[in-house]
Parts: structure tokens; sequence; C-alpha cells
């Protein structure tokens, strides 16, 4: 009588679980960063919403607005006397220094691991890293001067429109 060998060795399925768990540590890793990068395209994309509705009031009240992570309220929402920003995303913090006509804002998102800025006299965004779990404060904003006030290497310019 002969004897039917059915089923796997051992050393095949320590070899399929080994190639498994694997896989599965680097797509945590993967997933991690995607996390990461969705936070911080979040603070981009709160920035840019910033922008335009603080060149829209210049527009009309030839000056720009600013403030704190103090002025932002428990729904997310700016609120600096007539000026209201409503589109602040949750976990994002800002912040906008002025001085006359010169205007810096930051934005950075709670669990991102980059502060987004954007001065205003060069119309320029630039990131600089930060860390996870780590919210804006007001010092890591630039006050605006009519220098460049995001020196390299530690300001990186994203974008430039002139």
């Amino acid at each position: 009588m002969k004897i039917k060998n059915e089923g796997f060795t051992l050393i095949e399925l320590l070899i399929v679980i080994t190639v498994i768990s694997i896989l599965f540590s680097i797509s945590i890793v993967s997933y991690r960063l995607f996390r990461i990068n969705a936070y911080d395209n979040n603070a981009l994309y709160d920035l840019k919403n910033l922008i335009n509705d603080e060149l829209s009031y210049y527009s009309i009240n030839q000056n720009f607005i600013a403030f704190s992570t103090f002025n932002i309220t428990s729904e997310n929402v700016v609120k600096v006397g007539e000026f209201e920003h409503r589109y602040l995303s949750k976990n994002i913090k800002a912040v906008a220094k002025v001085y006359r006509d010169y205007a810096n804002f930051c934005t950075k998102h709670k669990m991102g691991d980059k502060i987004y800025a954007y001065q205003s006299e060069t119309d320029t965004i630039y990131y600089k890293k930060s860390f996870q779990g780590y919210e804006l404060q007001d010092l890591d904003c630039p006050n605006a001067t009519p220098n460049n006030d995001f020196p390299s290497p530690v300001w990186i310019i994203l974008a430039q429109s002139r």
C-alpha cells in the first residue's frame, strides 16, 4: 500500500508565513506614510483657503488680519473683528503675522510632519519639517518683514508664482 503525501511541509508553511509577515510590515509602514501625507495635504489645502480669504479681505480693506492660534474657536473658525475664516479642518492650527503690507501665514496639522507657510510679498509657499503630534505655535511662524522671512535650508520653497 502506497501512502500519499498530501498537504504542506513545515518548511513550506514557515516560508509562506514569513513572506506574509514581510508584506504586512511593508504595508503598515506605507499606510502610515500615506496618512501623514494626507494630513500634510490637508494643512496645505487649508493654507491656500486662508490665503484666498486674507487676500480677499486685503483687496477690500487694504490690510491683512493678524491672528494667533488662540483666535481659533472650538469649531475651527478664525474670528478677528469682522474677519472670519471658516475653512480650517479638524486638528489644523493656523497663524498670521502682519507688518504693514507684509504678511506671513502658517498652518500645520497636529498629526502631520510639515509646517506650511506663505509669504505675501514674494507670493511663495514654503514648508519645513516638524514632527507628528506637535501643534503649531505662534513662534513657528516668522514675523512679517520687508525681507525674506523664510531662510533656507530650514524653509524649503514649495511653490512660487513670480
